[in-house]
């Protein structure tokens, strides 16, 4: 087969298998608002739309399918339950409001419901069954509806342990019993891993091979370090996400792992249980250059990212955003392992061309440059 008719799916597959690749793969993210926001001024009806526009080579099963809510695990048969003055109940019983900011919005937790719990008041908390809310049975037929012309690399989330746990204790309070009530936090977690792999079982049977990956998504670090320690880690959470990904590796799905900020000191233990792509590297929060991060794990895990929509996506100029494009390639993808994308969902205060100079940088790769 030749490079021009490398599929998208095929193009993240060979960059994670440092195979020679037409082109960097490319992985667009955004928030509502800048999807309506590329319709109106690109002329496009449909998110998909979009996603093809950006030259998107990744999908993101549990976003595209997901049927509204604000708890991350909507969709499959489960939806968040309305109560009222713009505030939205999970299945875990935690609920959540929408925030309006001059352009677009977020998502606020607002009730976190085993805050004030005892130890005895927890045990008794009624833990939900992924059995009991979902049904992935369509899955595959929702992927092959959107792989019309192309073949995507998918991908959903499937763990959230540390985050889950802080979104029904808070997070000041859950991050304080793991160090003054360790037998509370470590049934938490034991709690959420038996519910995560129990989940990712049925959605990897369910797939029947249409997913290339599942997504753990925890967010360890802050804007200057680790939000918990690297020890706590290792306590508490790494030997629990080491099952998960043994359980993913052992049907022939790849790992796609999420945290912002700071996280240096625990990228070797991630890639120790087997994290296959990482992601979203903030250098600046990890105090490290691409060249650095490259030297340190290059050729051991795939990267994911690079791209800052904090501080440059929104203010530099599109040759700017193309320059930095072509030097994250070349100091993260020597060996070609690298998948551009940003380093959160574009946000409502970059501007279109930003972002349409990130993909034509990509496109505008040869053959002769691919790796």
């Amino acid at each position: 087969m030749s490079q021009s008719q490398i599929t998208s799916r095929e193009r993240v597959h060979n960059a994670m298998g440092r195979k020679p690749n037409d082109r960097v793969p490319y992985n667009f993210r955004a928030e509502p608002e800048v999807y309506d926001k590329i319709r109106r001024s690109r002329g496009l009806s449909t998110d998909e739309a979009v996603r093809v526009w950006a030259r998107s080579d990744i999908r993101d099963a549990g976003g595209i399918f997901s049927e509204g809510g604000y708890g991350g695990y909507s969709g499959f048969g489960s939806k968040d339950r309305d109560i009222g003055n713009g505030v939205q109940e999970d299945f875990w019983g935690v609920r959540r409001q929408r925030v309006s900011y001059e352009g677009g919005s977020y998502i606020d937790i607002c009730h976190w419901p085993l805050k004030a719990m005892s130890m005895d008041d927890i045990r008794k908390y009624r833990w939900p069954r992924p059995q009991d809310i979902f049904d992935f049975t369509t899955l595959p037929q929702r992927i092959a509806s959107l792989n019309q012309g192309n073949e995507y690399f998918w991908m959903i989330e499937t763990e959230s342990l540390f985050d889950r746990c802080w979104a029904l204790r808070g997070m000041e309070q859950f991050m304080t019993d793991m160090l003054v009530e360790p037998e509370l936090a470590d049934y938490m977690l034991s709690q959420m891993a038996d519910f995560f792999c129990q989940y990712t079982q049925m959605i990897l049977r369910a797939s029947k091979g249409a997913l290339d990956a599942i997504g753990l998504y925890n967010d360890l670090g802050t804007q200057i370090s680790m939000m918990i320690s690297p020890e706590l880690y290792r306590t508490f959470i790494k030997p629990r996400q080491k099952r998960l990904i043994e359980l993913a590796h052992g049907q022939g799905c790849k790992v796609f792992y999420h945290s912002c900020g700071g996280i240096l000191p625990v990228v070797e233990d991630l890639i120790e249980i087997g994290v296959d792509i990482l992601d979203p590297l903030q250098m600046r929060a990890m105090n490290v250059s691409p060249e650095d991060l490259y030297r340190r794990f290059g050729g051991r895990v795939t990267f994911h990212g690079g791209l800052n929509t904090q501080h440059f996506m929104p203010t530099a100029k599109p040759s700017e955003i193309a320059q930095e494009t072509r030097h994250l390639i070349q100091a993260l993808g020597p060996d070609g392992g690298f998948i551009v994308a940003g380093t959160h969902l574009y946000q409502v205060d970059i501007p279109v061309e930003n972002i349409e100079a990130v993909h034509q940088a990509i496109a505008g790769q040869t053959d002769s440059g691919a790796q």
